[in-house]
């Protein structure tokens, strides 16, 4: 007859919690992109033109019932109908602390460090006959899982104003 005592009832019920706490939630589980903006950043003169840099900003939700945590997110700009990535960003979006269920994380602001530039102004270059739409994929990834495309989008042909980060308080 096997008998149970009570060290070992405690040794599995350390176990059980160690292994329910120590688990991640994973990107296809957690993470809903919401409040998805797109257009184009000015990205300063250069050589007497204007700059149009091409961007995504959004936030994220863990829709998990466990915590995420160590999620980099990396955004992939292409001209529609190119297979030459325009540009990338990559950023680490969520920490090793993580993001609780329920909790939402960002803005998060990606852009490309390649685009558009003219001597028109800016918000007249959209109507220029040599500009062509851009397309941003956004991707996650935790530790040393694959990539995950979060959103495919076509970035739209407006000017944004996103507010740069507030800057660290000493």
């Amino acid at each position: 007859m096997f008998r149970l005592d009570r060290r070992h009832v405690v040794l599995a019920a350390m176990l059980l919690f160690a292994a329910g706490c120590g688990r991640s939630a994973s990107v296809p589980e957690a993470i809903e992109v919401y409040d998805v903006k797109t257009g184009y950043d000015d990205g300063g003169s250069a050589s007497g033109q204007n700059r149009l840099l091409p961007t995504i900003a959004f936030k994220v939700r863990n829709k998990a019932g466990r915590t995420i945590h160590s999620v980099q997110f990396n955004a992939v700009f292409r001209v529609i109908g190119d297979p030459e990535e325009l540009g990338a960003q990559l950023i680490q979006g969520i920490d090793y602390d993580g993001l609780p269920p329920g909790q939402s994380l960002g803005p998060f602001t990606l852009r490309s460090m390649f685009g558009y530039s003219g001597e028109q102004a800016r918000v007249e270059m959209f109507q220029h006959q040599s500009f062509q739409d851009v397309q941003v994929q956004v991707f996650a990834k935790q530790g040393g899982d694959q990539w995950v495309k979060l959103t495919d989008l076509v970035v739209d042909r407006q000017l944004l104003a996103i507010a740069p980060a507030p800057a660290a308080q000493p």
